[in-house]
């Protein structure tokens, strides 16, 4: 698995970014972005996007790894990966989208400015 790629995507770094964000809140709240957990992935050093059918392969790989069904239990809702990109002046830009309910993004928010308020005070 640690030399495994799926589209230049290293499995076992990925699989271990997704179980950091289960078990480190702090990770999570890091990476959401309005109601979006945004993971970033390598970039391509070419500039050509990935076709549906390859896009759709990438997501349900991403869907098998034991890091994303860890992430899914730690959030208690069944979400699905997203896969994006973007052509930028250097390559692709790539990154992963994976949409969570909006009580628990105010959960997390809120939790984080209650505790920061109680730092201050």
């Amino acid at each position: 698995m640690i030399l495994k790629r799926i589209a230049g995507i290293s499995i076992w770094k990925l699989n271990r970014t997704l179980k950091k964000l289960a078990f480190a809140r702090m990770e999570l709240e890091k990476q959401m972005r309005k109601e979006l957990i945004v993971v970033l992935l390598e970039p391509k050093k070419e500039k050509v996007l990935a076709t549906p059918e390859e896009k759709k392969d990438i997501e349900q790989t991403i869907m098998t790894l034991n890091g994303f069904e860890t992430l899914r239990l730690c959030l208690l809702e069944d979400c699905k990966p997203v896969y994006m990109e973007k052509v930028t002046q250097s390559g692709v830009s790539r990154w992963l989208e994976i949409p969570v309910e909006p009580l628990i993004t105010y959960e997390f928010l809120n939790e984080a400015s209650k505790n920061h308020e109680q730092l201050i005070g």
